[in-house]
Parts: structure tokens; sequence; C-alpha cells
């Protein structure tokens, strides 16, 4: 823990050692450590010059480059150390003698987010997992980058509680919005960002951290998140609080979100670890509906909701040699919702669950392997009370049993191509709904030359049961995501095909397709007798992406983004919102972002959005069954000097455009029809 005395001792082996590189990149870190930039990058540029073929110095010139608000220049030292380190994202030096945990735990998902690059962030991320699934820097990696995709919360968490088992000790603070899915708070309004810190340290050693990140803003709009971290020899710990509120946009469209969180991580050995985590969730809520259109969908001035979750988990990690890792989890988890004022009936459900897992992750040259079991079990009581017309009650206790099995290996085969084949088997016996399913995985990820990857994927899933939507298995088959917030036991088959290409160091672009065909469980209820049979619905959902990023110059990034959705289903008994039974969305998104050494950052983002659905006949001719509309959002930032933080001011929708439109992702929106502003201001000490 004493950083000026150990600076020294490195200062005199780099003068003993001169000609040794990576000498010099440990004094660059013990320079950064310090907050002294200046020095740090000198040692960085002499590591370089003496070992050109060691990622290390390039690495952490590119961390510190972001920090000082240089992200083009960190690209290109982060796009160097990947070419230096077998073509992947690189979390530590080649030299087995550098361990590097702490650095490994630097987001690299900030460089590409500050350059608007997210999509570029989620290849490399797909290919580090690949390559080294029991890397806990990369699952983090991933993690983090699968935030900006809508409908991705099960595999962001999932990645998450994946790289909290598999990590060492560090500092990095575990933020109470970090594991919690489907917040419901607009992209960009709450405090803090639910990434990994970019604030960390490269070294780790003994020391108390505190962050502390507030927002306010546009309707009443206040929020809150102090986190507490700190390592003390074999034990590291967080403790969390995040708050956050507003009136929303219209009457009855008031949100407030109350979050605490603790955690605690130990090391018996240097090979066997475990970790414990407690959490309380408290809800409240009124009518979220972003349906704009009184033809389709007038909102509920009158509908309320209350919500309390109580979470804890325990887990643990053993290495039995370097190339064989066993993790496991278990978690319980009891909670409540009320929703009262809704048409005359008020629901009042309370539930408990249980939840353990265990995997064994084998890695070689030539192959990966990951194989796993797990169960799930919930009891739950759900009571009706209709108050309009005739007063009365209905009581039901429900069940759900889930347990699985899986396998899954990457292999490394001639030509630059990665197989992944995996087998997995699920026995669900879920609210009046039985499966037996055994599901293949087929993934293929060719680089047929060092700047082009392709990737194709086959493989069927069974929708999860869950505790706070995290599980151990496999979140993605060759880069395409396998776990979607769908009902329990919907059977699903997947085809996806995407492509990347870097066409220099400063140009990137790429596109993919995902289509998802759903046998989606539901109870028939007929009209005449009253009688209720389980039936399904066939969905199928359509997702494809693209983007160009181009950073032209040091002080500038450029990007065009894509998104398709087309979601289609047969029966209007289940998923049918306000009687559409099919939505297609285009989405273009062109971006500029702007930066300036002095810390200066300005971004504008702006998106047009054309959306089509298919109403029932039933829905009043008025109902519009399209819009079109552009939103563009600005955000300027500035950097506090020596790594202290950030302030930004954001404006989202700037110009204040109304439109009609169905969020597919409502939990986690992008879009309101009414400007809002906010100042969100971020410390570390």
């Amino acid at each position: 823990g004493q950083v000026a005395p150990g600076r020294a001792e490195i200062e005199i082996g780099a003068a003993l050692d001169t000609a040794n590189s990576l000498i010099r990149s440990y004094l660059g870190k013990a320079f950064f450590e310090e907050r002294r930039d200046t020095l740090a990058g000198r040692q960085y540029s002499i590591a370089k010059e003496l070992d050109p073929a060691d990622p290390t110095p390039w690495f952490y010139d590119a961390i510190r480059k972001q920090t000082d608000n240089r992200p083009v220049e960190a690209l290109k030292d982060l796009q160097q150390s990947i070419a230096l380190n077998d073509n992947r994202a690189v979390y530590r030096s080649r030299f087995l003698l550098d361990d590097d945990l702490a650095a490994r735990s630097a987001s690299l998902g900030r460089i590409y987010q500050d350059l608007g690059f997210q999509q570029l962030a989620l290849a490399e991320g797909w290919k580090s997992v690949a390559a080294q699934p029991g890397n806990f820097s990369a699952h983090r990696f991933l993690s983090d980058s699968y935030r900006v995709l809508p409908r991705h919360e099960v595999a962001r968490v999932s990645e998450l509680l994946q790289s909290q088992l598999l990590q060492p000790l560090n500092i990095n603070p575990v933020q109470p919005q970090l594991s919690r899915a489907n917040l419901a708070v607009l992209q960009g309004a709450g405090p803090g960002q639910a990434t990994l810190n970019e604030y960390n340290s490269l070294f780790l050693r003994n020391r108390f951290a505190l962050q502390a990140s507030g927002v306010v803003g546009s309707n009443e709009t206040l929020g809150d998140e102090l986190v507490h971290s700190a390592v003390y020899n074999k034990l590291s710990y967080s403790i969390g609080q995040y708050y956050y509120k507003t009136d929303g946009i219209r009457e009855n469209n008031d949100q407030r979100y109350e979050i605490y969180n603790g955690y605690a991580q130990g090391m018996v050995s240097p090979k066997t670890s475990w970790m414990f985590e407690v959490r309380y969730d408290e809800d409240e809520y009124g009518d979220l509906t972003m349906v704009i259109d009184p033809a389709v969908y007038n909102f509920s001035p009158t509908i309320r909701t209350e919500a309390e979750q109580k979470n804890a988990r325990i887990g643990f990690r053993h290495d039995f040699q370097p190339h064989s890792t066993l993790i496991g989890t278990a978690a319980l988890d009891s909670g409540n919702t009320d929703i009262t004022g809704w048409d005359g009936v008020d629901l009042f459900t309370d539930s408990e669950a249980i939840i353990g897992e265990m995997q064994h992750l084998y890695n070689s040259d030539l192959f990966n392997v990951q194989s796993g079991v797990g169960y799930f079990y919930l009891k739950g009581d759900d009571k009706l009370v209709f108050t309009d017309p005739f007063p009365f009650e209905a009581e039901e206790e429900v069940e759900s049993k889930h347990a699985n099995i899986y396998s899954y290996a990457q292999f490394k085969l001639p030509l630059e191509l990665i197989a992944t084949v995996g087998l997995s088997g699920d026995l669900v016996d879920s609210f009046g709904t039985e499966r037996e399913e055994l599901n293949p995985k087929l993934g293929l990820v060719w680089q047929p030359m060092d700047n082009t990857m392709v990737r194709g994927a086959i493989f069927k899933t069974v929708s999860r049961s869950l505790v706070s939507f995290q599980t151990i298995e496999p979140t993605n088959v060759a880069g395409f995501n396998q776990f979607f917030d769908v009902s329990t036991a919907s059977l699903v088959w997947n085809y996806g095909i995407g492509l990347d290409q870097k066409f220099s160091g400063n140009l990137f672009g790429g596109a993919q397709y995902l289509q998802r065909d759903l046998d989606f469980p539901y109870t028939f209820i007929d009209e005449t007798t009253g009688m209720t049979s389980p039936a399904e619905d066939d969905w199928r959902e359509q997702i494809g992406s693209a983007y160009l990023y181009w950073a032209p110059v040091k002080w500038m990034s450029l990007g065009l983004e894509y998104f398709y959705e087309d979601f289609d289903h047969d029966a209007l008994e289940v998923g049918a919102i306000f009687g559409i039974f099919g939505v297609t969305n285009h989405r273009i998104v062109p971006q500029v972002s702007f930066f300036h050494p002095c810390g200066l950052i300005a971004r504008l983002l702006a998106s047009y959005v054309d959306q089509k659905r298919d109403f029932e006949d039933y829905i009043p001719e008025e109902a519009e069954e399209s819009d079109q509309f552009w939103q563009v959002d600005a955000a300027i930032s500035y950097r506090l000097p020596k790594r202290y933080g950030i302030v930004s001011l954001v404006a989202k929708n700037l110009f204040n455009e109304k439109f009609n439109y169905i969020d597919t992702d409502p939990a986690n929106p992008k879009f309101l029809p009414e400007q809002q502003v906010f100042l969100t201001l971020t410390l570390q000490f």
C-alpha cells in the first residue's frame, strides 16, 4: 500500500536494467498510480522501443490516453496491443511473470464507449470470451458491451456474474445498479454508468475507495449512487446504495427505485476464492407504457405497482490446474409485487426462489470445454382481488421447476476456424407447461484474414427460469445471444450470420442477422365454456444490425449504425400489445463525437425511426399504423483533472419531437416523446 516507496524501488530496478521493457511498463504503471501521466507516457514509449513485440505497454498506454480524454489515440494503441496478442483483446502481458491482476480489470469497453464504437466492442468481446472462457476480464468486457443492445439484459447480468466468480481480489466497486436487470430508466438519465469503473488503479494494493454519482434533470428527476470499496490482504468488499426518482412525462408516469448492495470476496489460497453478495430492491411506479396514441391505448391514471425484492448469493472458484477451473453459485430470492388500480382488479404476488449452478472450465491450446448443471425452484402465491362490479377474491399457488445440463466445446481448426459444438438438456415444469428437450448448438467463427471475421450459428434454446436473470451457462454461440427475456419454457430455434471487417486502423464495419422461431406457451381460455387448456403460439423475431465507424483525426470519431427488428405472432390471446400482432422497426443512427485533451467532450447523436404496426381489426380506424420521426440527443462533458471524475450535461430529444412509438424493449427505454435535460456528476476518491 506504500505507493511512493514502491515506485522508487521500481525506478531503481529500471536504472539497474535499462534495457528491460517489462520494468519500464511497470514504472509507467507506478507513475499512473501517482496520477503523473506525463511521466507514465514517457516510460511506455521507452518500453515500446525496447520490445516492439510486447503488447503490454500499448495496453497500458491505451488506458492512460483514454483517461486523458484521447480515445482515438487510445484506440490505435489498443489495436496494436490486440495485433501483438494473437489478434484478440489483451488483458495482460504475454510474459507469465506479469500476472497483472489489477490492470486486467481496466475497462477496455470505456474506450469504445467514448468513441461510440459499441458494436466493435461486442466483436472484440465475443472473440475474447471464445478464446479464453476462464478470463474474468473478457466476461466483464462483454457484459459492459451488451448494454448497448436491446433485450440483452439476461446476457449482460449473466456475463457480470461469471466475471465476479472468476475474478481475483480487486478494488473495483460493485455498483448497485450493475446486477439489476430491466431497471426501466431512460438511457443516460440515471446516476453513474452501469459499467466497469474507468478510474481503477493499475496496481492491486491495500486501499479504500469511494465513488459518488448524482443526477438532476427534467420532470423532477433526481438520483444518486454511492459506493465504498476496499482491499485488505486476502479480502475485498464493496457497499453501495442507488436511488432514482422522476415524475415522468405525464400523469401517473412517476418512478422511484432504491437499491442496496453488499459484496465481499476472499482468497482461501491462490487457487481458491469465495464471494458473497446481498441485495435489497424497492420499486414504486405508475403507468410506464410509452404508447402515445389514444386510439390504441390511453394511459391509466390509477394503476400503481409496488415491488420489494431480497436476494442473497454465494459462489466459489477453485483452480485444479492453470487450465482446469471449477466455479459454482447458489442464490436465494424472495419478493412481492402489488399491482393496484388496474381496471377493477388488484394483483398481489409473493414468491420464493432458489437456484444452484456449477460449471467446469477446461482450456488447452487446441480446444476449450465448458460443462455444467443447474437447478431452479420457485414457489409462489398469486391473489386476484376484483373490486368492480362484484367484489371477490381468487387465490392460486404456483410452482416452477427447471433443471438443466450442458457442455460447450470450442475447437481451433485449420484455416483459422473456431468451431463451437454443444448440447444442452432442459427439464421444465413451469406454470402448467412441461418440456423435456435436448438442444444442439453449432457455431463457426472464421478469420480468413487478420482484419476479417465471419460468424454463423444454428442453435436451440429453452428459455430459462433464473434468479435475478443470472446464469453461468455460456450466453452466446459464435457471438449470437442465447438468452432473451421471454416467457419461461419458450422453445426457440436461432439462426445467425455476421461479418466484422477492419478496413484500416481507424475504419471499421460489420453486420449481423439473427432469426428466432419461438413456440411460446400460454393458457387458452374458451370464451364459451370458460375452460382453460395449455396452448402454444408461433412467434418469429428477425433482428439485424450494421455499423460503420471512422476516426479520421485524433480529436473526432464518426459512426453510422442501422438496426432492424421484425416481430410477429399468431394468437391474440398472448403477446399482442394492445391488439398489435406485429411490429417492424428500422432505425438509423448517425453520430459524431469531439474530444480535446483539456477534458472537454461533445457528442451529437440522431436516431431516425420508421415503425410499422400490424393491428387487429377491432382497433379503431383512426389508429396510426406507422410513424417516422427523428430524435436528436446531445451531450457535453468535462473530465476533471487527475481522473477525479466527470461532469456531463445531457439533452435527450433535443428538439422536443412528438411521436407514436411502441418500444420492443420497454424495460430499457431509448425514446421519450418529450425533451429531457440532465446534469450528471461522478466523483472518484
